[in-house]
């Protein structure tokens, strides 16, 4: 059971979405897709491409496997900067669930096209401002994983691949904008992460101190960055969301998911929503706003299966199931 605490501040920016309905009713597929997200399961994962509400409207590529048969896990998309071609990690044709980068046209039921070969296990790919390349993480020379850059000429492999990091750390999550280059480092040992800039002489700068910061997102023009970090968790926190409310004034929202158990927790949320203003303050300045609990808590909910023909449900049975499917995602 959660419960939603909601501050009002400033913070950085972290974005999610998934799906799992069919295909929806009534949209352009064959429009380029604007928005794609990784759905998983079990064994497996595919590429969907999504509107700008969340909903699901079509795959984005063909299906495929793994070497072994089963259906393999295609991951971390990244759009070009021109929006015509889409870069992911894959298992396809893999043993041992290594990956490989591929790309695709941003389109449902894409053809992939593979761009890397060998026995090293390729992740993390996001595509230089001018489409020009491709900066990816692997462990093609060595133990540590490391930062490459894979020159392009549209969906196609245009020079060889130059190693950009070699340092004793594990280098990730590569995001370039404006002449920057900034990356999750990972120390081995501990497992401590934090953010740092590739300097144009090649050294790391630590940007943040971690110890569980990751995923780093440049804005466009380089100015600002958000990234991911666990730095504000506290007991009986379950999850955290902040979202953009105006970029403008520099407004946004800090949502605390907290577990309640099978109490009301009301107090409980109040309390945590009080007691993470101060630090979130104290961390990014500005002025903290509302500290309240919201009624607004999409996960505490109780999962019922039913099945109705759509016939019973009388002349325009087929469209009103269609829609009450749409409304239960």
């Amino acid at each position: 059971m959660f419960e939603r605490a909601r501050l009002v501040g400033l913070a950085a920016l972290a974005m999610g979405c998934g799906g799992t309905a069919t295909t929806l009713p009534g949209r352009d597929l064959d429009a380029p897709a604007r928005m794609v997200v990784t759905e998983r399961w079990r064994s497996g994962g595919r590429l969907i491409i999504v509107d700008e509400t969340g909903d699901r409207l079509a795959p984005l590529l063909v299906p495929g496997d793994d070497a072994a048969g089963a259906p393999a896990v295609d991951e971390h998309p990244a759009f070009s900067p021109d929006g015509r071609w889409i870069v992911f990690a894959s298992t396809r044709a893999r043993d041992d669930r290594r990956r490989s980068l591929w790309v695709a046209p941003a389109r449902p039921d894409a053809t992939p096209r593979r761009i890397t070969s060998g026995a090293a296990s390729d992740i993390d790919p996001t595509w230089a401002p001018g489409g020009d390349a491709i900066v990816f993480a692997s462990d093609r020379d060595g133990a540590s994983i490391d930062l490459y850059r894979l020159p392009m000429r549209d969906d196609a492999p245009a020079g060889a691949i130059e190693r950009l990091t070699d340092a004793a750390t594990h280098e990730l999550a590569p995001s370039l904008a404006a002449g920057r280059l900034v990356l999750q480092v990972v120390d081995p040992a501990s497992g401590a992460s934090w953010i740092a800039e590739r300097t144009h002489s090649g050294a790391l700068e630590a940007l943040t101190d971690g110890p569980s910061d990751g995923a780093p997102a440049l804005a466009p023009d380089g100015a600002l960055l958000a990234f991911t970090s666990a730095r504000l968790r506290v007991d009986g926190e379950r999850d955290l969301d902040v979202r953009v409310v105006d970029a403008d004034t520099g407004l946004v929202v800090v949502q605390v998911h907290v577990d309640v158990g099978d109490a009301m927790g009301a107090n409980l949320v109040d309390t945590v929503a009080e007691g993470l203003a101060g630090p979130v303050q104290e961390l990014i300045g500005g002025r903290i706003g509302l500290r309240i609990l919201t009624n607004l808590t999409l996960r505490r909910r109780v999962r019922v299966r039913a099945r109705v023909s759509a016939q019973d449900l009388g002349e325009r049975g087929e469209e009103l199931a269609a829609g009450i499917a749409r409304a239960s995602r």
